[in-house]
């Protein structure tokens, strides 16, 4: 077949949807008539297919130039996704989120492993190596236990809230984001939180102030904790995305688990508002030892019965959304990715 016999029959065709494709350009085929909805679908179909034998028959010519952009933009609108609704998002914080946690509980328990594991060396140390204490724990706070103090100055909390707030989101996300170097970081970054608070445990403890202290963190140090070692574990599974791609090439492997993961994180890091919002205000306040031990296990029983049991139900059938139709069936061998 030559150039002129392959464009004769078919010029039309492409004039049409060129003219559709002109008139939809910048709104959405949602206001269509199911007629012009199918006969965009058919013109689109087979122009895509005209592209196929244009590229295998005519790779250098300027009609496969021109197919190659007329497809690229009937695309775009036939199978554009629909805009973020804010519904969307509360729909999957309130079972997405879940969902993904429980898929990938595995990393979870892994992360928070490593937690423990960090508290317990750190404990450890500050007892066996009394020769190190003051290289474990600042020497001020055994001044300040000896003056009766737990060891821990709180600032004013209108003041401490936004900076509360910031230091939270920013270890989270650094927790998280440094997944992809293999997850060795956040591995360590995990330990290490947990070494923090193994030598402050420890050396609280030793003071004898444990039940001052454990009070002062216990309303917001549940929640905050139960972050950070999530957004370790959404950190694990992008490490592990690049160690074990399996049949993916390691870009796709890791693009898949950052679909999950990026969602789960940023569900969760928003839960240290709350966190945040407790160390200011309750924390410091006068309020009971007893009654800020229940609420911090108070709202870290939310959070696990939020991811365990949120979204066990049979998930939803979407409805059927014309500009986020699946691929016509007959573009199949056609690459739509390099359409542009």
């Amino acid at each position: 077949m030559n150039l002129e016999a392959f464009t004769a029959g078919r010029q039309a065709r492409w004039a049409e949807l060129e003219a559709r494709t002109a008139t939809l350009t910048g709104s959405r085929l949602r206001g269509l008539r199911a007629s012009d909805v199918e006969r965009f679908a058919i013109l689109y179909r087979r122009t895509a297919s005209d592209l196929a034998i244009a590229r295998r028959d005519f790779p250098d010519q300027p009609i496969t130039e021109y197919l190659n952009s007329l497809c690229g933009r009937a695309h775009v609108l036939l199978n554009r996704g629909s805009p973020p609704r804010l519904r969307n998002a509360l729909r999957y914080f309130a079972t997405g989120a879940p969902r993904v946690f429980r898929a990938n509980a595995g990393y979870f328990l892994a992360s928070l492993a490593l937690l423990l594991a960090g508290t317990l060396a750190g404990w450890l140390a500050y007892d066996l190596r009394p020769d190190l204490r003051g290289l474990l724990v600042p020497n001020s706070l055994f001044a300040e236990m000896a003056q009766g103090s737990p060891g821990i100055g709180v600032p004013q909390p209108f003041l401490a809230a936004p900076s509360i707030f910031l230091h939270n989101i920013e270890v989270a996300v650094i927790v998280f984001i440094l997944g992809i170097c293999a997850g060795l970081p956040t591995a360590f970054l995990i330990v290490v939180q947990g070494w923090s608070l193994g030598t402050l445990g420890a050396a609280i403890h030793a003071g004898g102030y444990d039940y001052a202290f454990w009070s002062l963190i216990a309303a917001h140090g549940v929640l905050e904790l139960s972050v950070i070692v999530t957004a370790g574990a959404a950190g694990l599974r992008l490490g592990d995305a690049l160690l074990r791609p399996g049949l993916r090439s390691r870009a796709d492997s890791i693009a898949h688990a950052g679909g999950d993961m990026v969602g789960l994180a940023v569900a969760t890091m928003l839960l240290l508002v709350i966190a945040g919002t407790l160390e200011a205000f309750v924390s410091p306040s006068g309020m009971p030892g007893a009654a800020k031990i229940a609420i911090g296990l108070g709202v870290g029983a939310c959070f696990y019965a939020w991811l365990l049991l949120a979204g066990r139900g049979r998930p939803a059938v979407p409805a059927l959304d014309l500009d986020a139709a699946p691929r016509p069936p007959s573009t199949a061998g056609v690459d739509l990715a390099a359409l542009g």
